[in-house]
């Protein structure tokens, strides 16, 4: 009896550490970075989502490990992707960044233009990208 008593109050322990531990994971900011693309795409297009993509992995991978950071591609001629791009209003090659507060998405920022207007060089580009989402995960 006394060990079955030992190992409950052991096991509300371990179960209430992990629920905090979740809550905190979950109350961490967070910051869905999307790009919308068609199926036919410019040299331009493919450059930008490859580089945003390298960005991540290279200098955001623990945080996209921990699901800080979340990006996605999506094709806007998908039927399966039209609400998504609906909402954006993505037209084409589109660059989002959303911030998740509270669980809740918080706002949208449209970095498209950013996006082309520095993608020939590939280190302004960068230092960009990781400032704005910087910005939002700090």
């Amino acid at each position: 009896m006394k060990k079955l008593l030992i190992f409950l109050v052991l096991l509300i322990s371990i179960t209430n550490s992990f629920a905090q531990s979740n809550a905190e994971a979950d109350s961490k900011a967070k910051l869905l970075v999307y790009y919308f693309h068609l199926t036919h795409r410019c040299n331009t297009c493919q450059t930008i989502e490859a580089t945003t993509k390298k960005n991540l992995e290279t200098n955001f991978a623990k945080e996209l490990k921990e699901g800080i950071i979340v990006y996605q591609s999506f094709n806007c001629e998908l039927p399966e992707n039209k609400k998504l791009v609906e909402k954006y209003t993505a037209y084409g090659s589109t660059l989002a960044l959303t911030p998740i507060v509270n669980g809740k998405e918080a706002g949208m920022e449209d970095i498209t233009n950013f996006a082309f207007s520095k993608i020939r060089n590939e280190e302004a580009y960068s230092q960009g990208l990781i400032e704005k989402i910087n910005n939002y995960i700090k």
